[in-house]
């Protein structure tokens, strides 16, 4: 009963149910069993249009299978809200989904994370973008947001370790400069608390970075 209803909703969106050793074409696929089981959890409603949002936007109808039905069901309920304020604004938000290239990048991702979830993921992310902010149901926590936003602001931790290289870098030659010629490592051995290599690396980094400067100047 359930395939023959799974098989009655596809029709209704001219997605042709193949075998499951043939390559599916646009408007085809072999996923009945996966949609049989939207369909048992989820309802009828569900997925229609789970199947509209896949076989009536641009660029999709050969790629429904079992992940990407699981991802936009997923999509579906996260985003309920965003469906019924503005239907239309959904299906334009997938018109420009490249859903072929997310299913085949998250590929990469086999054996390590789940498939559905990695695309549906990928999907929010531009399902958002392309949406100009609409987002799913789920409360923003805005004291995260705002962590993220500081983080962004600052530099990374290599940014702050090759700013205080330079920096000492730069000391370190003023002190070169400054000593007779032949007494800086003694200088290195007894003051600056880092090895001559170290030394040497810093000093390289500042010249380089002077060099820079002077180019662009």
């Amino acid at each position: 009963m359930t395939e023959a209803l799974v098989r009655s909703i596809c029709a209704e969106f001219d997605v042709e149910i193949i075998p499951a050793n043939e390559m599916p074409k646009p408007g085809q696929t072999r996923a009945v069993n996966t949609l049989a089981r939207i369909l048992e959890k989820h309802g009828e409603g569900h997925l229609r249009l789970v199947l509209s949002t896949l076989a009536e936007t641009k660029n999709n109808q050969g790629l429904i299978n079992e992940y990407s039905a699981w991802a936009t069901s997923d999509l579906v309920l996260a985003c309920s809200k965003w469906i019924e304020e503005d239907a239309s604004d959904w299906f334009q938000a997938w018109d420009r989904i490249p859903l072929g290239w997310l299913m085949w990048t998250s590929q990469e991702l086999y054996g390590i994370v789940k498939q559905r979830a990695a695309l549906a993921g990928a999907m929010y992310v531009l399902l958002v973008h392309y949406s100009q902010g609409r987002k799913a149901n789920k409360d923003v926590d805005y004291n995260f947001l705002r962590r993220i936003q500081i983080a962004e602001g600052e530099p990374s931790k290599h940014d702050r370790n090759r700013e205080k290289a330079l920096e000492t870098g730069k000391r370190l030659l003023e002190v070169k400069a400054a000593l007779p010629r032949g007494e800086f490592l003694a200088w290195v051995d007894r003051e600056a608390g880092l090895s001559y290599q170290t030394v040497q690396r810093y000093m390289r980094l500042a010249r380089e970075a002077d060099q820079q400067e002077r180019s662009a100047a």
